[in-house]
């Protein structure tokens, strides 16, 4: 293993600078985990080893996904304008078994869920991201119709699969670096080296993560500085291993076929690499526009075989819009050669 000092020049700081592990604001509990932290597979090294396509009535709207231990779970926010809707809703399914209509194990609908507001509908509210965390599935929720400009973690207990209503968290606005927004910022993920809330802002130029205590949604004052800046995100997750994995549907550079998984350093925001995912539909496509054909939405970390018994540790949702049918899905899943510092 390389040096504190050497293998600080992975993250972008010269092995001259005097930084202290502990000066990071995301840490973990070691040096030896911070050090090991500094490694990541290189963007070439990533390979997608399964992507399946579902068309099934569940999966229109399909937002978040994440992985329990030994379920996937997916939150859905399906279009009520659509003929033959199905309710916005989370569905569980067995790990290795078919994703199809009717096989989950269980199926929450968010109508059912208490609600903070009273006289709320269906349309009012949008349901989106969701992360799995010391057995309670935590969900991105805001209010699109306007009751509250608020955004909101819904927390739910899971049971083998089964989920029911624990409470709701209100995120306190925080406001960016520069001082010069002061707004409504989204759940995207859980950092498992401090337990807190991690969120952004919905649009723009994307280059802080806002750290929130899990339990209160109170915005701590600090967030995680990304180096460089993302936009377009849909999504994020965190590794065991200390790195922020963030789905956008901003274009690969050089190929519109593909956008993008970027990847982070929880230590200090420096970019690792990327992952091209392919949408191929959305080629011609501006990002800036309300709904791609294909648009890559949630993102979780499960280190798990798949088809063929090919293991894989980013699992992603591309959803595939449709106008008036029900949206299709393609859930895929990438390797990197060695999974230990993915």
């Amino acid at each position: 293993m390389l040096s504190y000092r050497e293998s600080l020049t992975k993250i972008g700081i010269p092995k001259t600078a005097s930084v202290s592990y502990r000066s990071f604001f995301s840490r973990p509990a070691s040096l030896r985990q911070a050090i090991a932290s500094m490694d990541a597979p290189a963007t070439q090294q990533w390979s997608q080893v399964s992507d399946i396509f579902r068309d099934d009535d569940w999966t229109d709207e399909a937002q978040g996904v994440a992985w329990d231990g030994s379920h996937w779970i997916f939150s859905t926010n399906a279009n009520q304008a659509k003929p033959g809707h199905n309710d916005k809703a989370i569905y569980v399914f067995k790990g290795g078994e078919s994703l199809g209509d009717g096989n989950w194990v269980s199926m929450l609908k968010y109508k059912d869920v208490l609600h903070p507001v009273s006289g709320t509908t269906e349309n009012d509210d949008h349901w989106g991201q969701l992360c799995f965390f010391q057995g309670l599935v935590y969900v991105a929720h805001f209010w699109t119709g306007g009751p509250k400009d608020t955004a909101n973690v819904v927390v739910f207990n899971d049971t083998n699969g089964m989920l029911s209503f624990s409470k709701w968290v209100e995120l306190e606005k925080p406001t960016s670096w520069d001082g010069v927004r002061h707004e409504r910022a989204e759940f995207q993920a859980i950092n498992p080296w401090d337990g807190m809330l991690y969120t952004c802002f919905g649009s723009g130029n994307i280059d802080e993560f806002f750290i929130h205590d899990r339990n209160t949604g109170k915005w701590t004052g600090r967030s995680l500085k990304l180096h460089p800046p993302v936009k377009f995100v849909q999504g994020a997750c965190f590794s065991p291993n200390g790195h922020l994995y963030i789905a956008t549907n901003a274009k690969l550079p050089g190929d519109g076929k593909y956008q993008t998984i970027w990847y982070y350093s929880a230590l200090n925001g420096h970019r690792f690499g990327v992952i091209p995912v392919l949408a191929e539909q959305s080629e011609d496509q501006d990002p800036n526009v309300d709904s791609l054909d294909q648009e890559l939405e949630g993102i979780c970390f499960a280190n798990v075989g798949v088809s063929g018994g090919q293991g894989a540790q980013i699992h992603a949702v591309l959803l595939e819009n449709i106008n008036l049918a029900l949206d299709n899905i393609f859930f895929k899943s990438f390797a990197a050669p060695v999974p230990a510092v993915v």
